[in-house]
């Protein structure tokens, strides 16, 4: 293992690894709750390993789940200090599995689920170095009005929400779109009709395609 973290690592059966997912699990999740949508993702795409990773504590709420911060509302205040408190961590983790693998922030694309997004979200801009992209499932943008003044990159994102969200409800799509935007990201955003706090088919069909336009794979497979 290259870092502490326990995560679940789907890699090619054939092939050397140069692309790298990484994908973080919403708050009372662990790493076995993104494994589904890492397999649609890591069949489709060649030469790409996809690393769920499991959250360093134990979830306040539920005996059995892990988180990334303690929260109680996810009101604003908390998850700008969660995520805050979660980035040192994180980075030394990606520093750690892009060495494991030899590649580049280029060859890497973050993503997360709930407060997994919320923590890929804050980390990705204020990398060193330019990942190929960062993914969000029903994230919210932590401290928005600090953005500008403390990103060092700007990585294209995408930002996919269900309009039925219950839990981290959509109007945050928006909110995100509007910061990233005016600091200068390439945003792509959807807003998914029916879909609860949860990720269908569709949206792993959209994190698909975004996946392979980042790291240059032809489109020409589905799921």
């Amino acid at each position: 293992m290259p870092h502490d973290l326990e995560c679940i690592r789907l890699e090619p059966s054939h092939a050397p690894v140069r692309k790298l997912v990484v994908l973080l699990h919403g708050y009372g999740g662990d790493a076995g709750d993104m494994e589904p949508t890492a397999q649609v993702l890591r069949d489709a795409l060649p030469e790409t390993a996809v690393v769920c990773l499991n959250g360093p504590e134990p979830c306040a709420h539920w005996v059995e789940g892990r988180q990334w911060f303690a929260a109680s509302e996810f009101d604003a205040r908390e998850v700008w200090i969660g995520v805050q408190a979660a980035a040192p961590l994180i980075n030394r983790v990606l520093d750690a599995e892009l060495e494991h693998y030899g590649l580049l922030e280029r060859d890497m694309v973050l993503g997360g689920f709930s407060q997994g997004a919320m923590v890929a979200l804050h980390v990705g801009p204020r990398r060193f170095s330019e990942a190929a992209g960062l993914l969000s499932f029903s994230g919210v943008l932590g401290g928005p009005g600090h953005l500008v003044e403390q990103m060092v990159v700007r990585p294209p994102v995408m930002l996919l929400h269900g309009s039925e969200d219950d839990v981290v409800p959509a109007a945050y799509l928006g909110a995100a779109e509007d910061a990233l935007t005016h600091a200068g990201f390439d945003v792509e955003v959807h807003e998914l009709a029916g879909l609860d706090h949860s990720i269908n088919g569709e949206a792993q069909a959209l994190a698909l395609k975004f996946l392979k336009e980042r790291f240059g794979i032809s489109a020409q497979s589905t799921i």
